[in-house]
Protein backbone atom coordinates (compact mmCIF):
# COMPACT_ATOMS: atom_id res chain seq x y z
CA UNK A 1 0.00 0.00 0.00
CA UNK A 2 3.22 1.99 1.10
CA UNK A 3 4.45 1.44 -2.34
CA UNK A 4 1.39 2.61 -4.33
CA UNK A 5 1.36 5.40 -3.08
CA UNK A 6 4.74 6.24 -3.42
CA UNK A 7 4.31 5.24 -6.75
CA UNK A 8 1.48 7.81 -7.22
CA UNK A 9 2.97 10.71 -5.00
CA UNK A 10 5.96 10.57 -7.31
CA UNK A 11 4.17 10.38 -10.40
CA UNK A 12 2.15 12.81 -9.72
CA UNK A 13 4.85 15.51 -8.77
CA UNK A 14 6.59 14.15 -12.14
CA UNK A 15 3.48 15.26 -14.42
CA UNK A 16 2.80 18.14 -12.12
CA UNK A 17 7.22 19.62 -12.78
CA UNK A 18 6.65 18.36 -16.64
CA UNK A 19 3.32 21.12 -17.06
CA UNK A 20 4.77 23.71 -15.56
CA UNK A 21 7.92 23.03 -17.52
CA UNK A 22 5.73 23.66 -20.09
CA UNK A 23 4.27 26.99 -18.91
CA UNK A 24 7.65 28.16 -18.21
CA UNK A 25 8.62 27.83 -21.85
CA UNK A 26 5.64 29.94 -23.26
CA UNK A 27 5.83 32.63 -20.57
CA UNK A 28 7.69 34.86 -23.18
CA UNK A 29 5.36 34.83 -25.67
CA UNK A 30 3.88 38.45 -26.10
CA UNK A 31 0.43 39.01 -27.02
CA UNK A 32 -1.06 42.23 -28.10
CA UNK A 33 -3.07 42.20 -24.97
CA UNK A 34 0.42 41.88 -23.27
CA UNK A 35 1.71 44.95 -25.13
CA UNK A 36 -1.16 47.27 -25.34
CA UNK A 37 -2.89 46.70 -22.71
CA UNK A 38 -1.24 44.27 -19.59
CA UNK A 39 1.94 46.00 -20.24
CA UNK A 40 0.62 49.56 -20.14
CA UNK A 41 -1.70 49.15 -17.32
CA UNK A 42 1.70 47.35 -15.28
CA UNK A 43 3.31 50.51 -16.24
CA UNK A 44 1.26 53.00 -15.25
CA UNK A 45 0.64 51.42 -11.88
CA UNK A 46 4.08 51.07 -10.84
CA UNK A 47 4.75 54.73 -11.82
CA UNK A 48 2.00 56.91 -9.93
CA UNK A 49 1.59 53.75 -7.07
CA UNK A 50 -0.98 51.28 -6.32
CA UNK A 51 -3.77 53.55 -4.29
CA UNK A 52 -4.04 56.00 -7.11
CA UNK A 53 -4.34 53.76 -9.76
CA UNK A 54 -6.81 51.74 -8.30
CA UNK A 55 -9.18 54.84 -8.60
CA UNK A 56 -8.28 54.93 -12.25
CA UNK A 57 -10.96 54.25 -14.89
CA UNK A 58 -8.59 53.57 -17.53
CA UNK A 59 -8.10 49.98 -17.16
CA UNK A 60 -10.47 47.95 -19.11
CA UNK A 61 -11.19 45.11 -17.31
CA UNK A 62 -13.18 45.05 -13.96
CA UNK A 63 -11.21 45.92 -10.46
CA UNK A 64 -10.20 42.38 -9.02
CA UNK A 65 -7.88 41.48 -11.76
CA UNK A 66 -6.18 45.25 -11.31
CA UNK A 67 -5.62 44.46 -8.31
CA UNK A 68 -3.87 41.03 -8.53
CA UNK A 69 -2.01 43.25 -11.64
CA UNK A 70 -0.85 45.47 -8.86
CA UNK A 71 0.37 43.25 -6.94
CA UNK A 72 1.93 41.95 -9.41
CA UNK A 73 3.90 45.53 -9.60
CA UNK A 74 5.67 44.94 -6.09
CA UNK A 75 8.18 41.72 -7.88
CA UNK A 76 9.23 45.13 -10.49
CA UNK A 77 12.28 44.64 -8.41
CA UNK A 78 13.62 41.91 -9.26
CA UNK A 79 10.74 40.04 -11.97
CA UNK A 80 10.29 40.68 -15.62
CA UNK A 81 6.79 42.48 -15.93
CA UNK A 82 5.93 39.61 -18.29
CA UNK A 83 6.81 36.82 -15.54
CA UNK A 84 4.77 38.86 -12.79
CA UNK A 85 1.84 38.96 -15.19
CA UNK A 86 1.48 35.84 -16.32
CA UNK A 87 2.07 34.14 -12.41
CA UNK A 88 -1.78 35.82 -12.04
CA UNK A 89 -3.83 32.98 -14.31
CA UNK A 90 -1.05 29.97 -13.46
CA UNK A 91 -0.78 30.81 -10.36
CA UNK A 92 -5.18 30.33 -10.63
CA UNK A 93 -4.17 27.28 -13.10
CA UNK A 94 -2.68 25.49 -9.38
CA UNK A 95 -5.52 26.89 -7.48
CA UNK A 96 -7.72 24.93 -10.46
CA UNK A 97 -5.92 21.95 -9.86
CA UNK A 98 -6.36 21.17 -6.21
CA UNK A 99 -10.58 22.14 -6.73
CA UNK A 100 -10.92 19.84 -9.55
CA UNK A 101 -9.11 16.88 -7.35
CA UNK A 102 -11.33 18.34 -4.42
CA UNK A 103 -14.31 18.42 -7.02
CA UNK A 104 -13.56 14.91 -8.09
CA UNK A 105 -13.29 13.56 -4.48
CA UNK A 106 -16.31 14.51 -3.41
CA UNK A 107 -17.67 11.96 -5.49
CA UNK A 108 -14.80 9.69 -5.16
CA UNK A 109 -13.28 9.79 -2.21
CA UNK A 110 -10.98 6.87 -2.22
CA UNK A 111 -8.72 6.17 -5.12
CA UNK A 112 -6.86 7.65 -8.01
CA UNK A 113 -9.93 9.21 -10.13
CA UNK A 114 -9.72 12.95 -7.94
CA UNK A 115 -5.53 12.46 -8.63
CA UNK A 116 -6.14 11.81 -12.22
CA UNK A 117 -8.80 14.52 -12.60
CA UNK A 118 -6.42 17.41 -11.46
CA UNK A 119 -3.39 15.63 -13.46
CA UNK A 120 -5.80 15.85 -16.96
CA UNK A 121 -6.50 19.63 -15.45
CA UNK A 122 -3.24 20.68 -15.28
CA UNK A 123 -2.09 19.03 -18.45
CA UNK A 124 -5.17 19.92 -20.87
CA UNK A 125 -3.13 21.89 -23.86
CA UNK A 126 -5.86 24.93 -24.10
CA UNK A 127 -5.45 25.46 -20.32
CA UNK A 128 -1.83 26.05 -20.66
CA UNK A 129 -2.00 27.58 -23.93
CA UNK A 130 -4.81 30.15 -22.31
CA UNK A 131 -2.56 30.95 -19.08
CA UNK A 132 1.17 30.84 -20.03
CA UNK A 133 0.82 31.46 -23.81
CA UNK A 134 -1.84 34.01 -23.96
CA UNK A 135 -1.65 35.18 -20.04
CA UNK A 136 -5.07 35.09 -20.51
CA UNK A 137 -7.25 35.44 -17.20
CA UNK A 138 -10.07 32.86 -18.23
CA UNK A 139 -8.85 30.80 -14.99
CA UNK A 140 -9.52 33.67 -12.33
CA UNK A 141 -13.18 33.75 -13.47
CA UNK A 142 -13.04 29.71 -13.99
CA UNK A 143 -11.81 29.01 -10.60
CA UNK A 144 -14.89 30.53 -8.80
CA UNK A 145 -16.98 28.43 -10.90
CA UNK A 146 -15.42 25.80 -9.78
CA UNK A 147 -15.83 26.66 -6.21
CA UNK A 148 -19.64 27.33 -7.29
CA UNK A 149 -20.07 23.68 -8.65
CA UNK A 150 -18.55 22.24 -5.41
CA UNK A 151 -20.74 24.19 -3.14
CA UNK A 152 -23.69 23.06 -5.38
CA UNK A 153 -22.34 19.34 -4.93
CA UNK A 154 -22.30 20.39 -0.82
CA UNK A 155 -25.59 21.74 -0.91
CA UNK A 156 -23.99 25.05 0.23
CA UNK A 157 -26.16 27.37 -2.25
CA UNK A 158 -25.77 30.70 -0.73
CA UNK A 159 -21.93 29.92 -1.06
CA UNK A 160 -22.65 28.94 -4.26
CA UNK A 161 -24.07 32.23 -5.33
CA UNK A 162 -21.42 34.10 -3.78
CA UNK A 163 -18.74 32.54 -5.69
CA UNK A 164 -20.71 33.43 -8.80
CA UNK A 165 -21.38 36.92 -8.26
CA UNK A 166 -17.58 36.81 -7.74
CA UNK A 167 -16.87 35.14 -11.06
CA UNK A 168 -18.91 37.29 -12.78
CA UNK A 169 -17.37 40.24 -10.86
CA UNK A 170 -13.69 39.14 -12.48
CA UNK A 171 -15.01 38.70 -15.98
CA UNK A 172 -18.51 39.38 -17.37
CA UNK A 173 -18.55 35.78 -19.36
CA UNK A 174 -18.76 34.74 -15.70
CA UNK A 175 -22.49 34.77 -16.35
CA UNK A 176 -22.63 31.72 -18.53
CA UNK A 177 -23.52 29.39 -15.25
CA UNK A 178 -26.30 31.59 -14.99
CA UNK A 179 -28.89 29.48 -16.57
CA UNK A 180 -27.50 26.62 -14.14
CA UNK A 181 -28.68 28.73 -11.76
CA UNK A 182 -31.82 29.32 -12.59
CA UNK A 183 -32.91 25.59 -13.79
CA UNK A 184 -31.79 25.10 -10.07
CA UNK A 185 -34.38 27.86 -8.80
CA UNK A 186 -36.85 26.49 -11.22
CA UNK A 187 -36.02 22.89 -9.47
CA UNK A 188 -36.57 24.57 -6.10
CA UNK A 189 -32.78 23.91 -5.19
CA UNK A 190 -32.02 27.68 -4.98
CA UNK A 191 -34.46 30.11 -3.00
CA UNK A 192 -35.08 33.51 -4.44
CA UNK A 193 -33.43 35.60 -1.72
CA UNK A 194 -30.24 33.94 -2.13
CA UNK A 195 -29.70 35.99 -5.58
CA UNK A 196 -29.03 38.71 -3.92
CA UNK A 197 -25.78 37.23 -2.96
CA UNK A 198 -25.23 37.71 -6.38
CA UNK A 199 -24.46 41.73 -6.90
CA UNK A 200 -23.47 41.58 -3.12
CA UNK A 201 -20.50 39.71 -3.85
CA UNK A 202 -20.31 42.20 -7.10
CA UNK A 203 -20.34 44.94 -5.28
CA UNK A 204 -17.97 43.18 -2.29
CA UNK A 205 -15.23 42.65 -4.88
CA UNK A 206 -14.85 46.45 -5.80
CA UNK A 207 -14.84 47.55 -2.75
CA UNK A 208 -10.63 48.28 -2.41
CA UNK A 209 -11.47 50.58 -6.10
CA UNK A 210 -14.32 52.44 -4.24
CA UNK A 211 -11.83 53.11 -0.94
CA UNK A 212 -9.39 53.70 -3.63
CA UNK A 213 -11.15 57.24 -4.77
CA UNK A 214 -12.88 55.16 -7.71
CA UNK A 215 -16.88 56.57 -8.82
CA UNK A 216 -18.92 53.85 -7.69
CA UNK A 217 -20.95 54.59 -11.00
CA UNK A 218 -17.79 53.56 -12.92
CA UNK A 219 -17.68 50.31 -11.95
CA UNK A 220 -20.77 49.70 -13.89
CA UNK A 221 -19.49 50.39 -17.13
CA UNK A 222 -16.35 48.31 -17.93
CA UNK A 223 -18.07 45.45 -19.29
CA UNK A 224 -20.81 47.70 -21.58
CA UNK A 225 -17.01 49.47 -23.15
CA UNK A 226 -16.10 45.70 -23.26
CA UNK A 227 -19.14 44.90 -25.80
CA UNK A 228 -18.38 47.96 -28.15
CA UNK A 229 -14.74 46.96 -28.81
CA UNK A 230 -15.45 44.73 -31.83
CA UNK A 231 -18.42 44.79 -34.37
CA UNK A 232 -17.86 40.99 -35.49
CA UNK A 233 -20.27 38.24 -35.41
CA UNK A 234 -17.69 36.14 -33.95
CA UNK A 235 -14.14 36.32 -32.76
CA UNK A 236 -13.30 32.88 -34.21
CA UNK A 237 -15.68 31.07 -31.53
CA UNK A 238 -17.41 27.89 -32.46
CA UNK A 239 -20.82 28.53 -33.13
CA UNK A 240 -22.61 29.02 -36.23
CA UNK A 241 -22.13 33.34 -35.94
CA UNK A 242 -18.70 32.30 -37.26
CA UNK A 243 -20.19 31.33 -40.76
CA UNK A 244 -22.00 34.79 -40.85
CA UNK A 245 -20.19 38.13 -42.34
CA UNK A 246 -19.69 41.50 -40.66
CA UNK A 247 -22.38 42.95 -42.73
CA UNK A 248 -24.90 40.58 -40.48
CA UNK A 249 -23.58 42.09 -37.26
CA UNK A 250 -26.27 44.28 -36.34
CA UNK A 251 -28.80 41.58 -37.46
CA UNK A 252 -26.57 39.01 -34.83
CA UNK A 253 -27.06 41.41 -32.23
CA UNK A 254 -31.00 42.31 -32.67
CA UNK A 255 -31.62 38.51 -33.37
CA UNK A 256 -29.27 36.62 -32.29
CA UNK A 257 -29.26 38.03 -28.38
CA UNK A 258 -33.57 37.75 -27.53
CA UNK A 259 -33.56 34.03 -29.26
CA UNK A 260 -30.49 32.68 -27.28
CA UNK A 261 -32.36 34.47 -24.25
CA UNK A 262 -35.60 33.01 -25.20
CA UNK A 263 -33.77 29.07 -25.71
CA UNK A 264 -31.99 29.22 -22.72
CA UNK A 265 -34.87 30.65 -20.64
CA UNK A 266 -37.09 27.34 -21.69
CA UNK A 267 -33.77 25.32 -20.91
CA UNK A 268 -34.38 26.54 -17.77
CA UNK A 269 -37.75 25.86 -17.31
CA UNK A 270 -37.70 22.64 -19.17
CA UNK A 271 -34.79 21.24 -17.19
CA UNK A 272 -36.32 22.65 -13.74
CA UNK A 273 -39.73 21.17 -14.28
CA UNK A 274 -39.10 18.02 -15.28
CA UNK A 275 -38.80 15.40 -12.83
CA UNK A 276 -35.31 13.41 -12.17
CA UNK A 277 -33.10 12.93 -9.43
CA UNK A 278 -30.55 15.81 -9.61
CA UNK A 279 -27.30 13.00 -8.91
CA UNK A 280 -23.64 14.83 -8.93
CA UNK A 281 -23.23 13.65 -12.50
CA UNK A 282 -26.47 15.28 -13.99
CA UNK A 283 -25.73 18.34 -11.95
CA UNK A 284 -22.14 18.64 -13.42
CA UNK A 285 -23.77 17.75 -16.93
CA UNK A 286 -26.36 20.68 -16.55
CA UNK A 287 -23.45 22.93 -15.40
CA UNK A 288 -21.58 22.25 -18.82
CA UNK A 289 -24.40 22.60 -20.79
CA UNK A 290 -25.14 25.91 -19.37
CA UNK A 291 -21.62 26.99 -20.33
CA UNK A 292 -21.55 25.55 -23.25
CA UNK A 293 -24.79 26.67 -24.89
CA UNK A 294 -24.86 30.02 -23.71
CA UNK A 295 -21.75 31.40 -25.66
CA UNK A 296 -23.14 29.06 -28.60
CA UNK A 297 -26.36 31.00 -28.87
CA UNK A 298 -24.87 34.00 -28.71
CA UNK A 299 -23.41 36.69 -31.13
CA UNK A 300 -19.83 38.53 -30.43
CA UNK A 301 -18.03 35.56 -29.17
CA UNK A 302 -14.41 35.03 -28.81
CA UNK A 303 -12.41 31.80 -28.95
CA UNK A 304 -11.53 31.59 -25.50
CA UNK A 305 -15.37 31.90 -24.17
CA UNK A 306 -15.35 28.38 -24.29
CA UNK A 307 -12.71 27.61 -21.49
CA UNK A 308 -14.70 27.23 -18.91
CA UNK A 309 -16.38 23.92 -20.78
CA UNK A 310 -13.29 22.75 -21.83
CA UNK A 311 -12.75 22.78 -17.55
CA UNK A 312 -16.22 21.27 -16.71
CA UNK A 313 -16.21 18.58 -19.41
CA UNK A 314 -13.31 16.81 -18.08
CA UNK A 315 -15.42 16.42 -14.60
CA UNK A 316 -18.60 15.34 -16.29
CA UNK A 317 -16.18 12.86 -18.02
CA UNK A 318 -14.81 11.34 -14.35
CA UNK A 319 -19.20 11.94 -12.76
CA UNK A 320 -20.49 10.15 -16.16
CA UNK A 321 -17.70 7.58 -17.92
CA UNK A 322 -19.70 7.22 -20.74
CA UNK A 323 -18.96 10.74 -21.67
CA UNK A 324 -14.81 10.56 -21.69
CA UNK A 325 -15.17 11.53 -25.47
CA UNK A 326 -16.72 15.28 -24.42
CA UNK A 327 -13.44 16.49 -22.88
CA UNK A 328 -11.15 15.03 -25.94
CA UNK A 329 -14.02 16.63 -28.35
CA UNK A 330 -14.07 20.31 -26.75
CA UNK A 331 -9.78 20.06 -26.57
CA UNK A 332 -9.83 19.58 -30.68
CA UNK A 333 -12.62 22.22 -31.19
CA UNK A 334 -11.11 24.46 -28.73
CA UNK A 335 -7.69 24.04 -30.12
CA UNK A 336 -9.25 24.81 -33.71
CA UNK A 337 -10.86 27.83 -32.69
CA UNK A 338 -7.17 28.86 -31.34
CA UNK A 339 -5.25 27.65 -34.57
CA UNK A 340 -5.62 31.07 -36.44
CA UNK A 341 -4.41 32.93 -33.67
CA UNK A 342 -1.36 30.87 -32.54
CA UNK A 343 -0.13 30.34 -35.91
CA UNK A 344 0.02 33.71 -36.81
CA UNK A 345 1.74 34.15 -33.40
CA UNK A 346 4.56 31.63 -34.54
CA UNK A 347 4.91 32.84 -38.03
CA UNK A 348 5.86 35.85 -36.36
CA UNK A 349 7.62 34.45 -34.07
CA UNK A 350 9.56 32.35 -36.94
CA UNK A 351 10.28 35.16 -39.20
CA UNK A 352 12.60 37.09 -36.24
CA UNK A 353 14.66 34.46 -36.40
CA UNK A 354 18.15 35.07 -37.58
CA UNK A 355 17.63 33.40 -41.05
CA UNK A 356 14.46 34.75 -41.82
CA UNK A 357 15.37 37.65 -44.16
CA UNK A 358 11.49 38.52 -44.64
CA UNK A 359 9.94 40.64 -41.96
CA UNK A 360 6.10 39.54 -40.26
CA UNK A 361 3.76 41.81 -41.66
CA UNK A 362 0.78 39.99 -40.19
CA UNK A 363 1.04 41.38 -36.38
CA UNK A 364 0.21 39.29 -33.11
CA UNK A 365 -1.88 36.37 -33.19
CA UNK A 366 -3.64 37.88 -30.58
CA UNK A 367 -4.92 40.84 -31.42
CA UNK A 368 -8.96 39.63 -31.89
CA UNK A 369 -8.78 38.12 -28.58
CA UNK A 370 -9.29 41.25 -26.47
CA UNK A 371 -12.07 40.68 -23.92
Amino acid sequence: MERKKFIATLSFSMLFAFGLTLRVIFIPAKTLDMRFGYFVWYDMIAAQGILPSLASQSFGYNPPFIYLLALATLTKGFLPKIIAIKLIPITFDILNTFIVHRIVKTQFPEGSRPLLAALLFWLAPTIMVNSSFWGQTDSLYTCFLLLALLFLLQQRTSAALFAFGLSVAVKAQGIFFGPLLGLLFFKKRIRWYEFFLVPLAYLTAQIPAVLAGRPITSLFSTYGAQGETFTKTSMNAPNFYFFLSTNDYNASLVIGIPLAALLLLAWMLVGGRKAYSLTPGILTLAALISLALTPFLLPKMHDRYFYPADVFSLLLAFFLPGTWFVPIAYQVISLLAYAPTCSTFLHEASCRLPYSSTPSRSGSCFGNNGH
